[in-house]
């Protein structure tokens, strides 16, 4: 692979991400061009110590092969063949998600979606499928900034969250709510299928102190109920809503998290009611 990776129309890029080095090389341009606006603002000059190589490559007979290649912890290298360039973009993208969390000593890792609006960060909480992708969205049209839709880290220290850039979670129904909503989507290299926040103006994603946290449960309603819940109750929410960083300290980090912002419970009703409720708690 590496004789193969320095041929004509391979590209090389380097990143590190909250301290998680890789190595990009791809000979797929739409593949470069996704993964330098998701990662851009974490671009590095060049090679340093120990990097991790991410690599997408087509092999002439229609099929997309990916691979994380981790010379030091070969157990946790990964690869794969996709039909698709899309598929393989995205079976990549998540395993470079999970090996940023899992390089992690100290920031553990919170399962939700983290928005800006000035200097004030919210973030909001809740199993997949509750709609935390598509609120963030319809969140951004209204002026706050979608730092990411899936998962941040909690730094011990600061009690800073430092969103992990993702691709945006959007299937077909999520995008028809929202263009209903008033958002208009930009043209990318794949569409709706991969967004990142850069696509929507955010080039660059700083830390930020959560000093709004709302847990989104239950169905949806006729209308949306954002109830005041306490800050130990929010804590506990947001421990059930780690995972695969360090736990030993996540318990006492989440409730100083916690302790320092305003909580919410939130069942969610239509979309453009439920995003102007929680607008509103952030004016």
């Amino acid at each position: 692979m590496s004789a193969q990776a320095n041929g004509e129309g391979w590209t090389q890029d380097f990143f590190r991400v909250y301290g998680f080095a890789f190595r990009l090389r791809t000979n797929q341009p739409e593949v470069r061009a996704c993964l330098k606006g998701l990662y851009g603002q974490f671009r590095e000059s060049g090679p340093g110590e120990c990097w991790t190589d991410a690599t997408i490559w087509g092999n002439g007979s229609e099929q997309f092969c990916w691979s994380l290649e981790k010379p030091e912890r070969p157990d946790e290298s990964r690869r794969g063949t996709q039909e698709c360039v899309r598929h393989a973009l995205l079976q990549l993208e998540a395993c470079l998600c999970e090996s940023v969390i899992r390089s992690q000593e100290r920031r553990p890792a919170i399962h939700g979606a983290a928005l800006l609006c000035g200097d004030t960060g919210m973030l909001v909480v809740g199993r997949s499928g509750a709609g935390k992708s598509t609120l963030s969205m319809a969140l951004a049209r209204r002026g706050f900034a979608l730092a990411s839709d899936d998962v941040a880290l909690a730094d011990p220290d600061t009690l800073e969250i430092l969103p992990i850039p993702r691709c945006i979670h959007l299937d077909d129904r999520s995008v028809a709510l929202l263009v209903e909503d008033g958002l208009r989507f930009p043209t990318t290299p794949q569409g709706s299928a991969f967004l990142s926040p850069r696509d929507f103006g955010v080039a660059e994603i700083p830390p930020c102190r959560a000093r709004k946290l709302v847990f989104v449960c239950g169905t949806r309603g006729e209308v949306p109920r954002l109830t005041a819940i306490s800050q130990a109750e929010m804590a506990a929410r947001l421990l059930q809503e780690t995972g695969l960083g360090p736990l030993n300290n996540a318990e006492t980090v989440l409730s100083r998290l916690a302790a320092g912002a305003d909580c919410y419970q939130l069942q969610p009703g239509p979309l453009a009611q439920t995003a102007d409720a929680l607008a509103g708690v952030m004016g």
